[in-house]
């Protein structure tokens, strides 16, 4: 805890210094408060939040399966909807597990401590005997690369914590089973081997291998450079410039959730800001410039609950793209605090503002994976509680 306590001053005074160059980003105020010197201290909005995570922690644990799984529609994204297996109804579900338990991580509870590290153990355990021993690979019920990936980060961050070297063997397949599946394209598509790729994809992926390196797994090089093209070719410089494409052969939309995605990608790899690189396709080599102040402004113009009407009860209801999406939108604005402190603050203020009006009395928040049913909603409630809980470290994910 001294650590962590001592990491956060660091990070205070980093800031305090100005130790990067605000920007102004439409709609978040003026840059230039960075030099403001700030209490490390839980603000009272602060433990307001860590009440309402504290609530829907005690949700998921109120629903965690025997087995230690969390149950919930196992399908995927089809276009603006959620298709579900044939017997994917109501199954535990692998990503969602991995998801739980990273929420409780986030608040501070690992498998070996805190007041729900039996959940977490039990979550752990559950993962652990849905790894094929030979390839890697992580799956059940028909999950795919995405559970494959929160599964993964999930082991990495428990190594991370305990060091348990049976969580590491299993953590060093996992990765090779990624690895081994990555296309000519440098990334991943739903089911491993796939030729064609997406962004949404693409990211989980890196950043199970950046949680990976983080504890000391040995990732590729090749895999990491390959993946950061790929990324990088999906960047829109002439339509929507800024935002970032689905696909770059067959699919160019451009999307709130793939924009963020496309934005924690690049910071996974240790891009942060505006920078140029060299492109060479048919032979030819020519420099292109990404400019991320560009994707930051187009998030934040295309946030799905930007209107106070939407927040309405009745008029609408949160699916699993929201949550998706808001996953990666946090990480993206948070590690774009290093360059802009005041456009963090404000995506974060209308985050608690507007999650908290979300979250049901029973402490559930609720999309289609879960049916929509607050009673036993637990991937969108772990996404949120994930969210709001980036601010406090605890996770090296979602750490610059």
């Amino acid at each position: 805890m001294a650590l962590r306590i001592f990491a956060a001053l660091l990070l205070l005074a980093a800031w305090s210094l100005g130790g990067a160059t605000a920007q102004n980003v439409p709609g978040f105020g003026d840059s230039g408060d960075d030099a403001e010197v700030r209490d490390p201290r839980p603000s009272p909005a602060d433990l307001e939040i860590q009440r309402v995570v504290e609530k829907g922690l005690r949700h998921l644990a109120s629903i965690q399966n025997n087995d230690g799984s969390w149950s919930n529609d196992v399908g995927n994204k089809l276009g603006t909807s959620y298709q579900r297996n044939i017997d994917g109804y109501g199954k535990p579900h692998l990503g969602v597990t991995a998801i739980s338990c990273m929420a409780f991580m986030a608040a501070g509870h690992t498998p070996d401590r805190g007041e729900y590290h039996r959940n977490v153990a039990a979550g752990l355990a559950f993962v652990l005997s849905n790894i094929d021993r030979d390839t890697g690979w992580i799956s059940q019920h028909g999950t795919r690369m995405y559970s494959h990936a929160f599964c993964t980060m999930f082991l990495a961050e428990v190594y991370g914590q305990t060091r348990d070297p049976v969580v590491l063997s299993n953590l060093r397949n996992a990765i090779r089973f990624i690895v081994e599946s990555q296309n000519r394209q440098g990334s991943w598509r739903y089911v491993p081997n796939q030729a064609d790729s997406d962004m949404s994809i693409c990211v989980c992926q890196l950043q199970a291998l950046r949680a990976a390196s983080n504890v000391g797994v040995l990732v590729p090089k090749n895999a990491i450079e390959d993946a950061k093209d790929y990324v990088r070719r999906s960047y829109n410089h002439y339509a929507s410039p800024g935002s970032f494409k689905y696909q770059i052969d067959w699919d160019d939309r451009s999307t709130f959730a793939l924009t963020s995605a496309g934005v924690v990608g690049l910071q996974s790899l240790g891009e942060y800001d505006t920078h140029t690189y060299t492109i060479t396709e048919g032979g030819r080599t020519y420099t292109a410039k990404l400019d991320l102040s560009k994707s930051i402004t187009y998030i934040a113009a295309n946030r799905p609950d930007k209107s106070a009407s939407w927040l309405v009860p009745g008029t609408r209801v949160c699916d699993y793209g929201f949550w998706y999406g808001h996953y990666y939108a946090a990480q993206a604005m948070y590690q774009y605090q290093f360059v802009s402190k005041r456009t963090w603050d404000e995506w974060n203020r209308q985050n608690r503002e507007h999650f908290v009006k979300l979250q049901h009395n029973n402490g559930a928040w609720t999309d289609e994976i879960g049916g929509f049913d607050p009673a036993k909603n637990a991937f969108a409630t772990a996404m949120a509680c994930l969210i709001l809980s980036i601010p406090r470290g605890y996770l090296p994910i979602f750490q610059n």
